[in-house]
């Protein structure tokens, strides 16, 4: 019985030991798969890089081939015109000039761009470009090259334009003592003090619902010119009468009313009668 029982553990761990053996084997087979796999990829990439570094070596000599016919080429339009190397270095020095003078006009304010466009400045060069363009050392590539330059300089100085005028808004910071109605009556504001509603019109948003309440270090905007999408209300105004200046329409004045309700009220207490020196805000169709 113990010779049968001792038999059969024995017999278990040898088919164990085999088991644990298969899988090694298998584990061994898997990597060296892998193995086998990576050099396979290995022998790719070299071949792939071979290519390369051939294709690399045709295109350097195709570059040195153009090159040399560059030079070549060249040498034949110096026959062709009868010029030499000293006439060439005039030529495109000449060029360099009119491409520097470009530049430097590149580098102005569009004021002062429009100023010498209007002086005549840019046509006088424009003219001495053209006129040398016609000489046939304008063919050689260092020629083009800086014959381009201009021309696209020549283009994008002809397309400036003077800026829109800006819409000064001055400051001034509020004093001890101010209200609206005695800082429009300075002379460095207004001059009129009736024209407090200018002010207010344009610090709505800062004052508040009461145009009396205002504080000392407050800084307030002072328009000075009329912005777009604004109406600045004069005496004998009417919304109906705006509204026919604006668009044309008499009965859009609920348009202006509408965007204007607000200051409107705030200003009179009426929320249909405006004042001289409102700002109105007109909506655009």
């Amino acid at each position: 019985m113990a010779r049968r029982l001792i038999l059969g553990v024995l017999m278990t761990l040898l088919g164990v030991s085999a088991l644990a053996l298969a899988q090694t084997e298998m584990t061994m087979a898997e990597y060296e798969a892998q193995i086998a796999e990576c050099r396979g990829r290995q022998r790719a990439a070299d071949s792939t890089r071979a290519v390369a570094e051939q294709r690399t070596a045709e295109l350097q000599q195709e570059v040195g081939d153009l090159q040399a016919k560059v030079v070549e080429t060249n040498h034949q339009v110096l026959e062709l015109v009868n010029a030499d190397s000293a006439g060439t270095r005039e030529y495109v020095s000449q060029l360099d000039a009119i491409v520097q003078q470009l530049r430097a006009m590149r580098q102005l304010g569009p004021n002062q761009i429009v100023d010498a466009r209007e002086a005549g400045d840019l046509d006088e060069i424009e003219g001495q470009l053209n006129e040398i363009k016609q000489n046939p050392l304008a063919s050689l590539p260092e020629s083009q090259q800086r014959i381009v330059a201009a021309e696209r300089l020549i283009g994008e100085l002809r397309n400036v334009q003077r800026p829109a005028p800006v819409i000064r808004r001055d400051q001034y910071v509020v004093e001890n003592g101010d209200y609206l109605w005695r800082i429009a009556k300075k002379p460095t504001i207004y001059g009129d003090p009736l024209a407090w509603v200018k002010l207010y019109s344009a610090n709505q948003d800062l004052v508040g619902e009461n145009p009396n309440m205002i504080y000392p270090d407050w800084v307030i905007g002072v328009p000075r010119n009329q912005a777009p999408g604004t109406y600045w209300v004069q005496s004998g105004d009417n919304l109906s009468g705006i509204a026919d200046q604006v668009y044309g329409d008499r009965t859009m004045w609920t348009t202006v009313w509408r965007a204007n309700r607000d200051l409107i009220t705030n200003v009179g207490g009426d929320e249909y009668t405006i004042y001289p020196h409102m700002v109105l805000d007109v909506p655009q169709q």
